[in-house]
């Protein structure tokens, strides 16, 4: 299960924290053509968890493309080369950016869902899970899923947890929002509550081939 963010080119003021979060259009379309080239198969995050939850075959050499936040590369760039391949991704949205410039706008939200993308939660303002308080999670996980809700005329069924800082105090409060699975960033998923920790990689600037040689090593 591969994470992006940023699908732009970097400029002057990125510095160094956020240069791991930003991949260039040129080096994403090459590591989407490497995982054409390399035989994987995209899959939605609703196939992964009914592998989980039921045995539900998966085709040879799945892979799970994500992109948290809601960033405007992730529309203009990543998309367009998504649909190249016929590839299918997440999205997990982060509600209080929709409409911002250089975020997603809600029109391009509904587009990624009608043309077959998955959308997910990522929160309000992406305050980290184990930060909440009482009130923080009507304000972070159930009034940003109703709205996207509302935006896309579905369920919302999957969740990322900002940072993927998982915290099993979520899991009831993410039930009653109607999700049933949840994705994190750790190295190792929680064996006690499985569908909620999903592990993912981010992914750096990495050439196709390593990134084909990342995923080996890491899964």
């Amino acid at each position: 299960m591969l994470c992006y963010h940023q699908i732009r080119n970097p400029t002057r003021a990125d510095d160094a924290a956020a240069r791991p979060y930003i991949v260039r259009p040129s080096v994403f379309s090459a590591q989407m053509r490497a995982l054409k080239q390399g035989g994987y198969t995209t899959i939605t995050g609703d196939q992964l968890v009914e592998h989980l939850l039921r045995g539900s075959p998966l085709p040879d050499k799945p892979v799970l493309l994500t992109f948290d936040d809601a960033s405007a590369g992730q529309y203009t760039h990543a998309f367009p080369i998504l649909r190249r391949h016929r590839f299918k991704a997440t999205f997990f949205i982060m509600t209080v950016v929709l409409g911002k410039p250089g975020w997603l706008t809600r029109e391009q939200v509904r587009t990624l869902d009608r043309s077959g993308m998955t959308i997910g939660a990522h929160t309000w303002d992406h305050k980290a899970v184990p930060e909440y308080t009482d009130a923080d999670w009507q304000t972070q996980l159930t009034a940003p899923t109703r709205d996207l809700q509302r935006l896309v005329g579905h369920r919302i069924r999957l969740f990322a947890y900002p940072f993927g800082l998982y915290d099993s105090k979520a899991i009831p409060y993410l039930l009653r929002a109607g999700s049933r699975a949840a994705f994190q960033l750790a190295d190792r998923l929680d064996p006690r509550h499985p569908l909620w920790t999903i592990r993912r990689i981010i992914v750096p600037e990495l050439s196709g081939r390593e990134l084909l040689r990342e995923m080996r090593s890491s899964f």
